[in-house]
């Protein structure tokens, strides 16, 4: 699914957001997570956008935000006397005895009830099964405010008019429900003080609840239009509805003070964190879920226990509708069921999918278990390409681009950082990446990786490479040091130890016409090398001098910023000059490699 995000607090422009059945976002403290999730919670209620979409937003602590927007929203629908479709809900720990209540209490197949279950917790009958033991105490009341509405419908009819606060579906309930739990015989003529009630799951089939109505023709109250599309979106039953204007700031009922009764009489305050937060995760899907419906999950893996961490996002994985989470979680981050598209990097209220792998290990670093961060993440990735340093790939791929390749053809493979650990002859070259293998073999989460490019500076190394290929690094002793990593059993992986022919990646970057643009070809050709191998129009200059040249202090500064590195712009203003003839065939070679590996 694809989201067009408006503008947060903290990023002042639209972005789009894909969602394959779920999307985590992450990030440090104050990066904005939670400023998307609220903007487009907003834009939903507001109905500004998504309005194909039911939103359910859930939060592990209190939100004042959402909660005085939700707050408002169903003050107004209330006075406009509709019977709401609810299209867009936040919910907060204080609903949740009365949500995990309606979710066992109508979904005998809901996770909810399955739970209960699973514990003991409950009594069901041979025949329907109903719950029969699970019991909701609450305070009720109906103010003189309320009665006073009801009683000037009353005259309103009698006048003739059709459409009162009497006829909307939330009156209607609410007289069933009264009916059913206080008094058959109570007629709205007077307010019922505050009151303690005992609701049990198996009669609340008795009351009759119905789903907002259909608009008639002139209604001042109801746009017909808009009414109409609630009635056609509703994806939830009407108890759902009904309670949901109840409790809201304890209109009806008064839902802080509520008791959830187990069998045994065991309470839901009885419960630990994590079961109590799972129960009201499970009644959500329970009671929301659909293929229209986006749940907006802040933190919701917070108290979670690290077993239920894996059923929770389990559970997301397997839903009907769509979810986007927020999370700190490294369990959450490293379950098998998050790959790495679902894991977007928040930072400044942007989702920032460039150097996507670099920013998810900065952002998890300082997490607990910080040394298997790197490992965690990259055990998600089909294909992995180990470079010196996370600038040599940006600079591969716009040169492939430049070279007129397609580049799309490289999108499956994922560039992380690693040292190739060679400093001297006596080492053992690429033994840093080597190294690296091993400690991603042992990772104790699924591994979906089957291909690993290892791919070196050669520096002062001297190599032999494959001839059919022209990047493969040749050699029994490598041979045997990829042979010899202990992969899980059912996995395979492919390792492929690959280096440039030439010092490193900014060596491929020399080029006679762009050196010449900026003034400093005479820093190349100069007598260092043969005048043979100088740099000449039009030449890829694939000869030994330039291999080895040393070329940094020139190259740096044409596309480097001072004091920070890599500069995008002047990169890429710089490799537009170069003539594709001028690109080495190692790019190629190394391009047609690793696609045809893929």
């Amino acid at each position: 699914m694809q989201l067009t995000l408006s503008p947060n607090p903290l990023h002042d422009q639209p972005q789009t957001l894909y969602i394959n059945k779920v999307a985590t976002l992450i990030g440090e403290n104050g990066s904005g997570k939670s400023s998307i999730l609220q903007s487009l919670f907003e834009e939903r209620l507001n109905k500004r956008a998504h309005r194909h979409l039911n939103v359910v937003c859930f939060s592990s602590g209190q939100n004042e935000n959402y909660s005085e927007k939700f707050g408002i929203y169903l003050k107004r629908e209330r006075q406009a006397g509709r019977g709401l479709g609810l299209e867009c809900l936040y919910f907060d720990k204080s609903w949740s005895k009365l949500l995990i209540f309606l979710a066992t209490a109508t979904k005998r197949t809901g996770k909810v009830r399955s739970f209960l279950r699973e514990r003991d917790y409950i009594n069901e009958s041979t025949t329907e099964g109903d719950d029969q033991s699970t019991r909701l105490k609450c305070a009720f009341k109906i103010d003189k405010n309320y009665v006073s509405r009801i009683q000037d419908a009353l005259k309103r009819e009698e006048n003739g008019e059709v459409n009162t606060l009497r006829n909307t579906p939330y009156f209607r309930s609410l007289d069933s429900f009264i009916s059913t739990f206080h008094s058959r015989d109570y007629e709205f003529e007077q307010p019922l003080r505050k009151r303690n009630i005992e609701i049990s799951a198996n009669c609340l089939i008795d009351v009759s609840f119905d789903y907002p109505r259909q608009p008639q023709a002139g209604e001042d109250d109801v746009e017909a239009g808009e009414v109409n599309a609630q009635a056609q979106n509703i994806t939830f039953d009407p108890e759902v509805s009904f309670f949901t204007q109840a409790a809201d700031n304890d209109y009806f009922i008064n839902k802080q003070g509520c008791k959830l009764i187990f069998k045994g009489g065991i309470e839901l305050d009885h419960l630990s964190d994590g079961e109590y937060q799972l129960l009201f995760l499970y009644a959500l899907i329970d009671l929301f879920d659909a293929p229209n419906t986006l749940f907006l999950f802040d933190e919701a893996d917070s108290h979670l226990h690290y077993k239920n961490v894996e059923k929770l996002w389990s559970l997301l994985h397997s839903i009907q509708g769509n979810s986007i989470t927020t999370t700190h979680l490294l369990d959450s981050i490293s379950a098998k069921e998050n790959r790495i598209e679902h894991l977007k990097v928040v930072e400044h209220g942007r989702i920032n999918e460039e150097n996507k792998i670099k920013q998810l290990i900065s952002r998890l670093s300082v997490l607990s278990r910080a040394k298997s961060v790197e490992f965690e993440v990259c055990g998600k990735l089909p294909n992995i390409a180990l470079l010196d340093d996370y600038n040599d790939w940006i600079i591969f791929t716009k040169l492939v681009i430049r070279a007129g390749w397609d580049i799309s053809r490289l999108a499956p493979v994922h560039a992380m950082k690693k040292s190739s650990s060679y400093a001297t002859a006596s080492e053992t070259f690429g033994k840093g990446k080597i190294d690296w293998l091993h400690g991603l073999s042992k990772i104790e989460s699924p591994l979906i990786t089957t291909k690993i490019f290892l791919i070196c500076d050669r520096d002062e190394a001297a190599l032999e490479w494959h001839v059919n290929d022209g990047v493969q690094v040749n050699g029994r002793t490598y041979r045997d040091l990829l042979a010899a990593i202990p992969w899980p059993h059912g996995t395979h992986i492919s390792p492929y130890l690959l280096a440039w022919k030439r010092r490193e990646i900014k060596n491929y970057l020399l080029s006679h016409t762009a050196l010449s643009h900026y003034g400093v070809l005479h820093q190349i050709n100069n007598n260092d090398i043969a005048q043979r191998n100088y740099l000449q129009p039009n030449n890829s200059a694939d000869n030994d001098d330039i291999r080895r040249l040393n070329a940094k202090e020139v190259i740096d500064p044409l596309i480097n910023t001072e004091g920070l590195g890599l500069d995008p712009d002047k990169l890429q203003a710089y490799i537009d000059l170069i003539p594709p003839q001028e690109i080495s065939e190692d790019i190629t070679n190394m391009y047609n490699f690793i696609i045809g590996k893929l």
